[in-house]
């Protein structure tokens, strides 16, 4: 192969290897079958063109497959190995195709139709792909009804744990939620009547995909009903990282704020901060509190709770930078709304809080969060100020 030169287009733009089973993507260009399907397992943009693909179908390159085929054996003398032809024609996306027309035409039950999805899935990780795209998204979207009786909720479930395990792309998930404008509350509602755990959290992770591409609507109209779900969820283990996403998403919202913090999630956003060791959990849990905290309900109920406090204090310089800079805003606007309040002075000296500012000043973190590290020092000095109580500052921050 040293003396010869082989063809750019022979060569697969990911492998840079001569192509055994060329397919064409819909931006027009020509990968290799096993390269490219292991590339759109993590990326949903095509390498060459970067543009964002709206399907994932791969058209066999016939053509292109029998001219490899044939300059291969011409130099064969050379080095070039034989080009085979891949075994079998179809392809996972023809599977696909299949399983669906069998229930568009009625051949088959949609759970039965659900199944044959299921197990073709379970096959391997690389046929994710092959469900990325309108049509298969569309039929699965569809099933996504209030269940009416014991099979319906069988259905749901069925086809939200598929879904969910799809990773669908942004732009496919933008056309579900052009051609289907209330997937978003029907999604909440199968939140609301799913049974088993691994449902539900499926559910909350493709809930918290279409929020993150959703418009303001969605997001600032919220009702009551999603945050007992979210509230709920926020125990079950396997739902916590994708629910405090969704918090994330609908918290900026003033309404959203003080409806999570009516139904608890105040609460149990304490709780898992208590509970976990987990860097991510604990670093989306203290961005979620943080929101929470700026509305007065969400500081009286941190408050409110005994370890509220304490474990924003106790997770600073533990979790991660971006963690820290919010964990002393939530306290600062803690102290900033309760001047003058003794009781809640005498918390943060309890909590260790004093200490934890004071290493967070001499590591160095951003201008604003240093700001507002020597305002609540300067809130606790002025508080204890004139009473028996001394705040003692390690040596440098008598000033505060």
């Amino acid at each position: 192969m040293a003396e010869i030169e082989v063809p750019s287009d022979f060569l697969c733009p990911i492998s840079l290897q001569i192509m055994s089973d060329p397919v064409t993507i819909s931006t027009g260009i020509t990968y290799n079958r096993e390269s490219i399907e292991k590339w759109l397992l993590f990326c949903k943009n095509c390498l060459v063109t970067k543009q964002p693909l709206i399907g994932t179908d791969l058209t066999p390159n016939h053509t292109l497959r029998r001219v490899i085929q044939g300059w291969c054996c011409v130099n064969a003398e050379h080095g070039a190995e034989r080009v085979r032809s891949p075994k079998g024609e179809g392809d996972g996306g023809h599977v696909v195709k299949v399983i669906l027309k069998e229930a568009m035409r009625g051949r088959s039950s949609r759970l039965e139709c659900l199944n044959k999805l299921e197990a073709f899935l379970a096959e391997t990780e690389r046929n994710k792909i092959y469900l990325q795209d309108a049509r298969s998204m569309e039929f699965l979207a569809s099933m996504l009804n209030n269940p009416e009786d014991e099979n319906e909720e069988v259905i749901v479930e069925k086809a939200i744990e598929i879904i969910s395990n799809i990773n669908s792309p942004t732009t496919l998930l933008e056309h579900l939620l052009i051609q289907n404008a209330n997937l978003i509350d029907a999604v909440i509602s199968i939140v609301a009547v799913t049974k088993t755990s691994r449902s539900r959290a499926a559910a909350i992770a493709f809930l918290s995909s279409l929020y993150s591409i959703s418009d303001q609507t969605h997001k600032t109209f919220t009702k009551d009903n999603l945050f007992i779900q979210l509230s709920r969820a926020l125990n079950d283990q396997i739902a916590i990282k994708p629910t405090l996403k969704i918090l994330l998403h609908l918290a900026p919202f003033g309404r959203n704020r003080i409806k999570a913090v009516k139904h608890g999630v105040v609460f149990d956003l304490v709780e898992l901060l208590l509970n976990s060791t987990v860097g991510r959990e604990c670093e989306l849990a203290i961005m979620a509190m943080d929101q929470l905290c700026e509305c007065a309900e969400g500081r009286a109920e941190l408050l409110r709770h005994g370890g509220g406090m304490a474990v924003v204090a106790r997770k600073i310089l533990r979790v991660s930078n971006f963690s820290n800079e919010k964990a002393v805003r939530i306290l600062y606007h803690v102290c900033k709304n309760n001047v003058g309040n003794f009781g809640v002075a005498e918390e943060m000296v309890e909590v260790g809080a004093v200490g934890k500012l004071c290493l967070m000043l001499q590591i160095g973190g951003s201008l604003k969060t240093n700001e507002r590290i020597k305002e609540i020092l300067h809130f606790l000095r002025c508080i204890f100020k004139g009473t028996k109580c001394v705040l003692v500052l390690p040596s440098g921050f008598d000033r505060f």
